[in-house]
């Protein structure tokens, strides 16, 4: 998160998606009634105009909650939302994350297949020879794919 207070970040130059952030911020404070449409108009071309970070410092310094450059997230996600708004992003941000973490099952059988691999090289190549015995490595990657996918667990 931005803070326009700390003068080190204020020399920060801004990218296009940071002013176009930060005019979504603006936009979502007018959408709350804190600013009136001629407020927006002229701190929305301000914000365009913006060179650097501290730029934009006097166009929130009356507006509460902080204002979100750095991440990938849109600037209105930073305003406070009414509690139904907060509840279902959150549901869909709960449902994102358990798509995307893997199985347990998976952090299991692929922490152990290199172990297994292992012993199994060890002991198939002094009972038979180890001409063939590598082979057991390839376990390693196909379970892999197997507990993961070829998405790498992200469809999950």
């Amino acid at each position: 998160m931005t803070d326009f207070s700390d003068p080190s970040g204020a020399s920060l130059r801004l990218s296009d998606d940071e002013r176009e952030r930060a005019v979504g911020a603006l936009q979502a404070h007018a959408a709350q009634g804190r600013l009136t449409d001629a407020e927006l108009a002229s701190r929305s071309s301000a914000a365009r105009a913006a060179v650097t970070r501290g730029d934009l410092a006097p166009l929130f310094s009356d507006l509460p909650g902080p204002l979100e450059l750095d991440g990938g997230a849109p600037a209105t996600g930073s305003v406070r939302r009414p509690m139904a708004a907060q509840q279902s992003a959150a549901g869909y941000a709960d449902e994102d994350a358990s798509r995307r973490r893997p199985e347990r099952w998976g952090y299991v059988v692929v922490s152990i297949v290199p172990f297994v691999a292992l012993i199994l090289f060890f002991v198939t190549g002094m009972a038979w020879g180890y001409q063939y015995s590598w082979l057991w490595f390839l376990l390693i990657p196909i379970v892999g794919a197997i507990a993961y996918g070829a998405d790498g667990g992200r469809r999950r």
